[in-house]
């Protein structure tokens, strides 16, 4: 099969914002996707991916996944802090607002 490839020169109705002037020639630049028939040659080159799980990587990581699903949505009811020592301190709040540490384990 033989694929005969078409330039089209056009030129400028007239000076424009483009920077053309009345009269010049120029070549529209088009991408792949803007060409009929390429579809499916697109398709093949167009990496896909499937949706990440915990166990299975996708369009991110599945580490990232496991990250992304540990991210607590607003309103938080309680933030963990690390003291120095190692020990894990959640802070909340009770019903008039005051805030409570309270060491994890000891609820």
């Amino acid at each position: 099969m033989k694929v005969s490839t078409k330039i089209i020169q056009l030129r400028a109705r007239g000076n424009n914002d483009f920077g053309l002037t009345e009269g010049e020639p120029y070549y529209p630049k088009v991408g792949a996707d803007g060409v009929v028939g390429l579809e499916a040659e697109i398709d093949k080159r167009v990496p896909k991916y499937d949706i990440a799980t915990p166990t299975a990587n996708g369009l991110i990581s599945k580490e990232d996944k496991t990250k992304l699903d540990k991210l607590q949505v607003e309103p938080f009811e309680g933030l963990k802090f690390k003291s120095p020592d190692g020990s894990i301190f959640v802070l909340s709040v009770d019903n008039e607002g005051k805030s409570i540490f309270t060491k994890e384990g000891e609820e």
